[in-house]
């Protein structure tokens, strides 16, 4: 029986899981591999601290998301695509480990990161135009 995301551990077993599923894909591999060159080792426990720190409301998070993503977006273009495949796997990957209040938060919220991103991209291409 499932149960809800409750510690660290618990989303370290996702993005882990959600990690996989992204690397599996041919659009999204390369541009975590190849263009950002991730050491997901190394990238784990920022990955699991950025998720504590929203689904437990810490604050403990001091790292800038948006700026790492904008920066990766002038190497290779951002777009919807990616995005949707994103939402599409890391939604996923929480219904087939966790269900409960959490979960959804966690889903909600990824959707928000995934739509202020889109946005911020769509401004800094805007200004690039300009």
């Amino acid at each position: 029986m499932k149960r809800d995301i409750e510690n660290r551990e618990d989303l370290d077993q996702l993005v882990r899981k959600f990690y996989d599923k992204l690397l599996a894909d041919s659009i999204m591999r390369p541009i975590f591999l190849d263009v950002a060159k991730i050491d997901l080792e190394e990238h784990f426990p920022h990955l699991v601290e950025f998720w504590h720190s929203l689904l437990f409301m810490t604050g403990s998070y001091r790292r800038n998301v948006m700026d790492k993503h904008l920066v990766l977006h002038t190497k290779i273009a951002l777009e919807e695509i990616h995005f949707k495949i994103w939402l599409r796997y890391f939604k996923n990957s929480v219904d087939e480990l966790f269900l409960g209040a959490r979960s959804e938060d966690a889903k909600n919220r990824a959707e928000s990161i995934a739509l202020l991103m889109q946005y911020k991209i769509n401004e800094l291409n805007k200004r690039q135009s300009d």
